[in-house]
């Protein structure tokens, strides 16, 4: 009985239900399972659980000049969205985009009001948590450079290093080759040299 009486008010509100007392209260479940409640119908690509309808509440109050104000926002999501939950971001994603979504300013300007009560320190804790875990991979990043870089160095150390014995065994090597005393062992000795540094050097 609660839910049809609330679906009258909600098709009757024009006629001035909601000024005799009564107010309406939506329980909605964002596409990530999350459940939360407002006191307008459930946001864009939420789905309604159970609506029902008790006494009023303070609710918002409007000036005149916040009802002709035309309300623009920004349309680059925040890049702490991911963290905020279900609730939190459909509130902020419909402020953000109520211009084009044609949102009356004085529901834009509740829903304001709604986040403030009820997302603003979340907001903070996520962009804290966000931009920890960006400095901390910044950190990562750099040091996985500087690892990256220290092994390119020692690398060029060690082909330099190699470089610089290679040539020292072709200048021994060529002596050897040059020389028609070498004794029996001696010249058993340079095809040993030889076949060592064709297979060090001449990779």
């Amino acid at each position: 009985m609660k839910v049809v009486f609330a679906v009258m008010l909600v098709l009757l509100g024009g006629l001035g239900a909601s000024s005799a007392g009564a107010q309406t209260r939506y329980h909605c479940r964002d596409a990530n399972g999350n459940n939360y409640s407002l006191t307008r119908p459930c946001l864009a690509g939420s789905t309604t659980r159970t609506v029902e309808a008790g006494p009023a509440q303070p609710s918002y109050s409007y000036s005149q000049s916040s009802r002709s104000t035309v309300v623009r926002t920004a349309p680059d999501v925040p890049d702490h969205y991911s963290y905020m939950s279900g609730r939190c971001r459909a509130l902020d994603e419909n402020i953000r985009n109520a211009y084009t979504r044609k949102i009356a300013p004085d529901v834009v300007q509740g829903m304001r009001n709604e986040y403030r009560r009820d997302c603003a320190q979340e907001e903070r804790d996520a962009s804290d948590r966000f931009y920890q875990e960006r400095r901390a991979g910044d950190r990562q990043r750099r040091e996985e450079e500087r690892s990256a870089q220290m092994a390119a160095q020692s690398a060029r150390e060690m082909d330099a290093r190699q470089a610089q014995q290679c040539a020292e065994s072709q200048r021994i090597l060529n002596n050897k080759r040059a020389r028609t005393d070498l004794t029996e062992g001696e010249r058993a000795d340079l095809k040993r040299f030889e076949e060592a540094f064709l297979a060090r050097c001449k990779r």
